[in-house]
C-alpha cells in the first residue's frame, strides 16, 4: 500500500551545530527526535538545545539554546515527550530533571514574501500555503525526579514516568501546580512483572484503545491497562483517580522498541535480532497473541547476535504499513500483515562497494530513529554516519512516499482502478484510452501511469488529502482535504474548484466521496454549527452552493459511505447503516430516499476501525437494483482487519420491519460469519464471467484469497449464463493484436478427450451445456475447503477480471556510485490468475465448469501461457509421487485437449522443464512420437518442429534425422522456407558426420530434378537461400 517513489531530501542541520567553536560538537549533535500527536510539528534535540520544526514547510519555527550553566544545573537533554494537544513538551535529562516548555503560537506568519511589485507571482508548494505561524518555545518549570527517570510517555493531563531506583510508575499532571498531581506505583507491587529485577524502559500509551505496553530491561514486553473504579473498560490514567495498573507478558525476550496499530489493533515489538513481532489484539481480558513475523531474509541468516537491532518503528497513521529502521540494513516497510513492500538492505552489495564513503544517502545503512508526517507522504529518518564503532554527525531525511487511495478511503472504484496518491499529484493506471478495452494483447513497455498533479490553489491551503475517490469509468476524480473539495476530468484535463473561498472553507468531508454515474455525493460536516448533511453536486455545473442539486441532513456524523448499484451506503457515528435509494432523472436531478436502517450495535464495538461495507448479493455481487435486494443482501465488513459477512435469517412472513425505514434491525436477526482474519482490503468483481457469477477477492498481505460463488443457490443453470457482453474492468497499456484464426492453431480434441460440446466459434464463450454449475461455495462450512489462494511476490493493486490478469507494483531500487543517491522507482507488475482457478476447478472435479470458465479468455495471446503455467504446476508438484487417484495431471490434460493450443502447451511445457521429469509427463500425454505425428497430419510444423528437440533427446539419431527430413519435406512443400533453414542448421547440430545432411541434400536435388515448380532455377529468393544454407552446413563438415 505504500511506496518509495523518487529520492530522498537531506533536511540541513547547520543550525544546530556550533561552527565557531570546535569542542561544542559533541554537544551540538541531534540526540533524539519526537513528532507531535498530529504530526504536524516535530522537535530536534541535540544535548544542549531543542528546535522546533514544522512539517509544511520543512523549517526551523523556534529554538532553545541552553546555557552553560543551564547544563551544569539541570543536565543535557535526554528524550522528549509531547504533550498530546502539542501546546507543551517536556525534556528528559540526564540529571533526572523534567523540564516543562510551553509551545506558543501567534497568528502572525512566520515567513512572508514581501515585493516591490506587488502583481508579482510567486507559488508555494503542498500545505505551505500563507506559511507557518509564528511559535515559540518558553521554558516554564524544572521538576526533580529523585528515584531517576528510564522512559515516559503521556495521556491527555498526565505524564507517565518509569522511574529507576526503586523501580516505579509516576504519574505527573501536565500542571504540577496542582494540588495532590503525583501519583507513584511500585512496579514489585503491581503483581506484573514476571521478575522483581526489572525495570520499564520503554512505555507506548495509545488513547484510542486504553491501553499502554511497557518494555522492560530484561527486553519483555507488557500488555497494561488502567482501570478506573466504576467502570467496566480500561480508562485513561490521569492524575485526577486513582490509577489502577493490571496486565501481563506477552513477549518474552529481545524487546527493544513497540509502536501499536489501533486500526488494526496489532502491536509490533522491535527486537535486538532485527526481527519484528507482530500480535493481534483480540479483546481486553486476555493477552495479545502472535498474529505474524517481519523477517529481512536477505541478512537474518547472516547477522548473529544485536548487530542489526530494530532502533525505531512507526506504523502508518491509517495503521496500512509499517517502517522498520535497523542498525545496520537501513528502512524497510511492510503491509499491516507481513507483505514486504521496500528494503533497503537488497543493495546492501551495491552499498559497501569499493567506495562506501561516496554514498550521501546514509539512511540505508543504518537508521536512529524515523517517524511518518502527516498523511503519511513522507517518512522523517535521522540516519547516523559513522565509520566502524566510531559514530559521526547525525543526518536527518524525508522520503517521498507514493499510497493507494484505498488506505485512506476504501472505494470499490478505487480498488478497480488502480488510484495511487502522492504528495502533490494522483497516480491513475492506465488511463490511455477507450481503444485499449477490447485489445487481447498487453504490452509492458507501455506507459503506465497517468501523473495529475493537484490544482496548486487547493493543494497549498488544503493539504494532505484526505480522500480521493474515482468514478465507474476512470473519468472523473474527486479529492478533498482539509476543507471544502475539488473534482478532475480526464476527458479535458481539467480541475474544477470552488469560486467562493468562504463557501470552500465553511464545510469539510466525513467519510469519503462517491460518484453515482454525473452526480458526485458528498457527505459534509458545516462548521459553523456543527451540523452534517450529505450533498449532491453534478459534475457539469460550477461549484456553489447555488448548484447544489439535494440535500440529505444527517443527525450523527457520517463515518463512511459507499455505493451499491443504485442505492447508497452511509455509516454514521451513532453504529448504523442507512441506505438510501438514489432517484436520478436525465436532466442531472436526484434526490435520496431512506429505505432501510440497520444498527451494527454489539457487532461493531470502535466506529474508527470500520474500514468498508458492503452489500452482497450471491447472484449479483454488490450491484443491488432493487429494494428486495436489499432487504436480502449480506452485509460485508472490513473491520479491525478481519472479513466479517452478515447474513439475514429467515424471517416471518407477517413480519414488515424491514420495510420500515425507522425501525433498527436487532442483532438476532443476522447471523455473524468471518470470512478472512487477516484481510487489508477487498474488492468484489462487478459483472459475472460465464460461470463464475460472483467473486470476492481479499488480499491478506502475502497474496489473494478468491471466494468465488458464494452463497450460490444451486438452482444456477448453464443455460441461464447471460451471452451478453462483459462490462470490461480497468484494462492494462496495451497494442491491439487479435488471436490467430482457429485453423491456424489447429483443432481441440487432438488426444482424443471432449468435456461438452465444441463451441461453435474462437469468440464464443458460453457453450451448448445442459444441466446447472456445480461450482458454488454451498455454505460457510466449505468456505477453507473452496478459497481459491493466489500466493504474490508483489503488492496487488488491481484486478482485471475480464483480462484474468493481477496488476500490482514492485519496488525498485538503483544507486549510482558518482552521485552517492539512491534512487527508487514503482514498476507495476503483472501475475496472471488463471491457473489457480483453473486448477482449483479440476482438483474439485468441476471439468465442464473449468471448460466454460477458460473460454472466457480463450481470445487472448497469452491464454496459451497459461495453460503451460497450468501444466508446468502440476507437473512439477505431482511428479515422483505416487497419488492414484488424487493426481490431477490427466484432469490437466484432458482439460488441455478442450483447446486448439493443447499440443503447443505440452511442447512448450517440456522444453522448459528437467528432462527428469519428461517420462512422468509423458506417461500421461501420450508419447512424443505420437504427438509428432498429429502435428504432421495437421499441418502444424512449427509445433512439430519443436517435438524434434525432445525426439533427439529421447531417441538415436537416425530415427530422430529421417523425421527431420520428412518434417522438411512437409514445409517444403507448404513454402515456410525459414523453417526449411532452421531444420537445416538442427540437422547439422545433430550430426557431426554430415550423413543426414547428405541424405537430406539428395532428397531436396531429386524433387528439382522432377520438374518441381519450386527448383532453384526459378527466380524464388527464398529457394536460393536455403539452398545456400545448406551448402554452406556441407562445406563446414
Amino acid at each position: 500500500m505504500y511506496w518509495v517513489n523518487g529520492i530522498a531530501s537531506q533536511l540541513s542541520l547547520d543550525c544546530t551545530y556550533k561552527k565557531d567553536d570546535e569542542k561544542q560538537l559533541k554537544t551540538s549533535d541531534i540526540v533524539c527526535i519526537q513528532q507531535s500527536f498530529h504530526a504536524s510539528l516535530f522537535i530536534t534535540c541535540t544535548r544542549s538545545a531543542i528546535y522546533l520544526w514544522s512539517v509544511k514547510p520543512t523549517t526551523v519555527l523556534s529554538f532553545v539554546e541552553r546555557s552553560e550553566s543551564h547544563l551544569e544545573e539541570f543536565g543535557e537533554n535526554v528524550k522528549i515527550t509531547w504533550k498530546p494537544d502539542a501546546t507543551a513538551i517536556v525534556i528528559h535529562t540526564s540529571k533526572n530533571y523534567l523540564l516543562l516548555y510551553a509551545i506558543i503560537a501567534f497568528d502572525q506568519r512566520s515567513f512572508e514574501f514581501n515585493f516591490p511589485n506587488s502583481a508579482h507571482a510567486f507559488v508555494t508548494g503542498p500545505g505551505e500555503g500563507k506559511g507557518p505561524k509564528t511559535m515559540l518555545i518558553k521554558f516554564r518549570l524544572a521538576i526533580r525526579v529523585d528515584a531517576g527517570m528510564t522512559c515516559g510517555t503521556c495521556s491527555d493531563d498526565t505524564v507517565i514516568l518509569a522511574t529507576h531506583s526503586p523501580p516505579a510508575i509516576q504519574s505527573i499532571s501536565w500542571n504540577p501546580q496542582h494540588v495532590n498531581a503525583t501519583q507513584t506505583t511500585l512496579l514489585a507491587k503491581l503483581d506484573i512483572m514476571q521478575d522483581d529485577t526489572e525495570k520499564v524502559c520503554e512505555m507506548v500509551y495509545e488513547k484510542s484503545m486504553s491501553i499502554s505496553i511497557w518494555i522492560t530491561t530484561a527486553g519483555r514486553a507488557y500488555f497494561i491497562q488502567n482501570h478506573t473504579q466504576g467502570k467496566t473498560g480500561p480508562t485513561m490514567p490521569s492524575f485526577t483517580t486513582k490509577i489502577q495498573w493490571s496486565g501481563n507478558c506477552f513477549h518474552q525476550q529481545d524487546a527493544t522498541h513497540v509502536s501499536i496499530n489501533p486500526k488494526f489493533s496489532l502491536i509490533a515489538i522491535g527486537t535486538k535480532s532485527g526481527t519484528v513481532y507482530v500480535y493481534s489484539i483480540q479483546n481486553y481480558t486476555s493477552p495479545p497473541t502472535l498474529s505474524h513475523t517481519l523477517v529481512l531474509n536477505s541478512w537474518s541468516s547472516q547477522q548473529s547476535g544485536d548487530s542489526n537491532s530494530v532502533q525505531s518503528l512507526e506504523w502508518t497513521s491509517d495503521g496500512y504499513a509499517i517502517a522498520v529502521g535497523f542498525k545496520k540494513c537501513g528502512l524497510a516497510v511492510w503491509s499491516a500483515f507481513g507483505g514486504l513492500l521496500c528494503a533497503s538492505s537488497e543493495m546492501d552489495d551495491m552499498f559497501n562497494g569499493n567506495s562506501p564513503h561516496k554514498l550521501k544517502d546514509t539512511y540505508v545503512r543504518g537508521i536512529k530513529s524515523l517517524f511518518w508526517g502527516p498523511g503519511c507522504h513522507q517518512l522523517f529518518v535521522l540516519s547516523v554516519e559513522g565509520s566502524g564503532d566510531e559514530e559521526m554527525k547525525a543526518k536527518f531525511f524525508t522520503i517521498p512516499f507514493t499510497k493507494s487511495a484505498l488506505t485512506s478511503y476504501h472505494h470499490s472504484d478505487n480498488a478497480r482502478r488502480g488510484l495511487l496518491q502522492t504528495d502533490d499529484r494522483i497516480l491513475l493506471y492506465n488511463n490511455g484510452g477507450g481503444y485499449q478495452e477490447n485489445n487481447t494483447a498487453i504490452d509492458p513497455a507501455a506507459v503506465a501511469w497517468t501523473h495529475i498533479q493537484y490544482p496548486t490553489l487547493y493543494i497549498t491551503d488544503h493539504w494532505p488529502i484526505r480522500y480521493a475517490s474515482i468514478s465507474a469509468d476512470g473519468r472523473y476524480i474527486a479529492i478533498a482535504g482539509k476543507r471544502g473539495f475539488a473534482h478532475y476530468n480526464a476527458v479535458s484535463n481539467r480541475w474544477k474548484l470552488f469560486g467562493n473561498q468562504q463557501q470552500e472553507q465553511s464545510f469539510l468531508v466525513r467519510g469519503g466521496m462517491v460518484w453515482y454515474k454525473s452526480i458526485l455525493i458528498v457527505p459534509c460536516e458545516i462548521l459553523s454549527n456543527k451540523s452534517y448533511e450529505i450533498r449532491l453536486y453534478s459534475r457539469d455545473s460550477n461549484l456553489d452552493n447555488a448548484y447544489i442539486i439535494y440535500t440529505e441532513t444527517l443527525s450523527n456524523i457520517p463515518a463512511y459511505i459507499t455505493l451499491c448499484g443504485n442505492f447508497l451506503l452511509v455509516y454514521t457515528s451513532e453504529n448504523v447503516l442507512n441506505i438510501y435509494n438514489i432517484n436520478s432523472t436525465n436532466n442531472n436531478k436526484a434526490r435520496l430516499e431512506m429505505v432501510r436502517r440497520i444498527s451494527l450495535g454489539g457487532i461493531v464495538t470502535r466506529i474508527s476501525k470500520v474500514r468498508s461495507i458492503s452489500l452482497f448479493n450471491p447472484f449479483n455481487g454488490d450491484q443491488m437494483n432493487s429494494i428486495e435486494d436489499i432487504i436480502s443482501a449480506n452485509i460485508i465488513l472490513l473491520v479491525d482487519g478481519k472479513l466479517v459477512m452478515l447474513c439475514p435469517k429467515e424471517s416471518d412472513d407477517d413480519d414488515d420491519s424491514d420495510l420500515n425505514p425507522n425501525v433498527f434491525s436487532p442483532l438476532n436477526q443476522y447471523d455473524i460469519h468471518t470470512i478472512s482474519q487477516k484481510s487489508e482490503y477487498y474488492w468484489i468483481g462487478k459483472k459475472s464471467v460465464n460461470n463464475m457469477r460472483t467473486s470476492l477477492w481479499v488480499a491478506d498481505g502475502k497474496g489473494l484469497k478468491v471466494f468465488t460463488n458464494l452463497l450460490l443457490s444451486d438452482n444456477f443453470g448453464f443455460n441461464s449464463i447471460s451471452n451478453d457482453s462483459y462490462e470490461s474492468e480497468p484494462s492494462t497499456p496495451t497494442t491491439p493484436a487479435m488471436l490467430s484464426n482457429r485453423s491456424d492453431l489447429g483443432r481441440p480434441f487432438s488426444l482424443g478427450y471432449r468435456i461438452g460440446p465444441e463451441p461453435v466459434s474462437p469468440s464464443a464463450s458460453i457453450a451448448d451445456l445442459e444441466g446447472y454449475s456445480k461450482w458454488k461455495i454451498a455454505s460457510f462450512d466449505d468456505l477453507n475447503a473452496n478459497t481459491i489462494y493466489t500466493p504474490l511476490d508483489f503488492y496487488p493493486l488491481s484486478i482485471m477480471l475480464d483480462k484474468g490478469v493481477i496488476v500490482g507494483i514492485e519496488q525498485n531500487i538503483s544507486y549510482k556510485e558518482s552521485l552517492g543517491f539512491v534512487l527508487f522507482k514503482m514498476s507495476p507488475k503483472m501475475h496472471l490468475f488463471l491457473h489457480h482457478i483453473l486448477r482449483h476447478l479440476l482438483k474439485s472435479g468441476l471439468e465442464e465448469d473449468a471448460v466454460l470458465f477458460a473460454r472466457s479468455y480463450e481470445k487472448f495471446v497469452y491464454f496459451g501461457h497459461a495453460l503451460e503455467i497450468l501444466l508446468h504446476t502440476v507437473l512439477e508438484e505431482e511428479a515422483g509421487h505416487d497419488l492414484g487417484d488424487d493426481a490431477i495431471l490427466p484432469l490437466v490434460v484432458k482439460f488441455l485437449d478442450q483447446f486448439p493450443h493443447a499440443l503447443d502447451v505440452i511442447v512448450s511445457c517440456a522444453r522448459k522443464t528437467e528432462v527428469a521429469l519428461w517420462d512422468h509427463l509423458f506417461s500421461v500425454v501420450g508419447k512424443p512420437k505420437d504427438l509428432f505425428e498429429l502435428c504432421l497430419a495437421d499441418g502444424r510444423l512449427r509445433t512439430a518442429t519443436s517435438y524434434l528437440i525432445i525426439l533427439q533427446t529421447m531417441q538415436p539419431l537416425a530415427i530422430g534425422g529421417k523425421d527431420t527430413i520428412r518434417l522438411l519435406q512437409k514445409a517444403m512443400e507448404e513454402n515456410d522456407y525459414e523453417l526449411c533453414k532452421e531444420l537445416v542448421r538442427f540437422l547439422s547440430s545433430i550430426d557431426n558426420t554430415g550423413q543426414t545432411l547428405q541424405e537430406t541434400l539428395q532428397m531436396i536435388k531429386s524433387c528439382m530434378e522432377q520438374g518441381d515448380p519450386l527448383s532453384p532455377n526459378t527466380e524464388d529468393a527464398q529457394i536460393d537461400k536455403v539452398v545456400q544454407s545448406m551448402r554452406s552446413v556441407l562445406k563446414k563438415n
